[in-house]
């Protein structure tokens, strides 16, 4: 794939988008579109810290041919070049014609900013700019909850601010798996709020989101506080919380005690092999001091069960995740 192969490119080649500075030649490539535009805004606002730069945006999809030449060509006023250009991943065969004779004599006093979001259209055109030596910003898709969590705690040490780290874990829970959600709530904390960011902060302006709503049940559950949970899940479930992802939080709960069971080493290490977060493996240790083996293998066939009947196989979604919030607290309080 062509941003696989803008991946691939040289060590030096290859900067992190924090990192991002301008270049007579510069690819951002990846499919997260946050980093992306993060990625792109550091490049501009470089940029015009220099000077007056005449700004262009193409469209590499819709591409008339002489447009990028005529774009990255020197002033005859004297004004710098910026030039930005979406859509690689679609780019017609005049563009890439154009862009390969525009490496062979670059305006070195312009900045051209190319953006791939992945594929196998303009390989070509990567694989030249990496023999070129010119950076690829790289923009991968952040996946595991230990990216996000590292993406997260770098956003508010950037913004100069403290959140606490049950704050940060509060965070992640109620902004779910889109990026774009968590970093529109860290630029919500940072711009109306003051001090260190707390969990009541968090709460405050997240708690009733689904996935917060969810994740509370959880834990409540996972921790063996049989009436706490219950009263989370019937007052979820009366204000219209649907059953389904109530039941997914605590299986995922349950999946990450069996994850972090019997592990050695340090949580550094195993983050980066279970793919969690450092917060994650921390508090999994913690709930696992009120299991043991057999309990927790008869929670998660529970929790199996219960995925089932409240994605139509059950006649009543209701009483199937009460029922798996009693006997999951139930295992949990044991303590055999």
């Amino acid at each position: 794939m062509a941003a696989k192969n803008a991946r691939s490119a040289k060590k030096s080649n290859l900067i992190p988008w924090q990192k991002a500075k301008p270049a007579p030649v510069i690819l951002i490539s990846g499919p997260e579109a946050v980093l992306v535009r993060k990625a792109q805004d550091r490049l501009v606002g470089a940029v015009r810290k220099q000077g007056d730069f005449e700004t262009t945006r193409l469209d590499a999809a819709r591409y008339e041919r002489g447009d990028l030449l005529q774009a990255c060509a020197p002033s005859l006023f004297s004004a710098d070049k910026l030039v930005i250009v979406d859509n690689l991943a679609g780019m017609s065969d005049a563009f890439l014609t154009d862009a390969l004779a525009y490496l062979d004599d670059v305006n070195e006093d312009a900045v051209l900013i190319l953006k791939h979001s992945g594929g196998n259209r303009g390989a070509k055109l990567t694989k030249a700019l990496e023999r070129a030596g010119y950076p690829a910003v790289d923009a991968l898709a952040v996946k595991t909850e230990k990216d996000k969590h590292d993406f997260a705690a770098r956003e508010f040490t950037r913004a100069g601010r403290k959140i606490d780290p049950q704050a940060l874990e509060a965070l992640l829970v109620a902004t779910g798996s889109d990026l774009s959600e968590l970093d529109a709530g860290i630029d919500q904390l940072v711009a109306d709020t003051d001090g260190v960011i707390t969990t009541e902060l968090v709460d405050k302006y997240y708690g009733g989101r689904v996935e917060a709503t969810g994740f509370k049940v959880a834990d409540a559950t996972v921790a063996g506080h049989t009436a706490e949970a219950l009263t989370l899940v019937r007052h979820a479930l009366a204000t219209g919380t649907d059953a389904v992802p109530i039941v997914a939080a605590v299986a995922l709960k349950l999946r990450q005690l069996a994850k972090v069971q019997g592990l050695s080493g340090s949580v550094g290490e195993n983050a980066a092999e279970l793919k969690m977060a450092p917060w994650q493996i921390d508090r999994a240790k913690r709930d696992l001091r009120s299991w043991n083996q057999v309990a927790l293998g008869e929670a998660i066939l529970h929790a199996a069960a219960a995925d089932e009947a409240v994605k139509g196989g059950g006649r009543d979604p209701v009483y199937a995740v009460e029922r798996l919030v009693f006997r999951v607290s139930q295992l949990a309080r044991t303590r055999r």
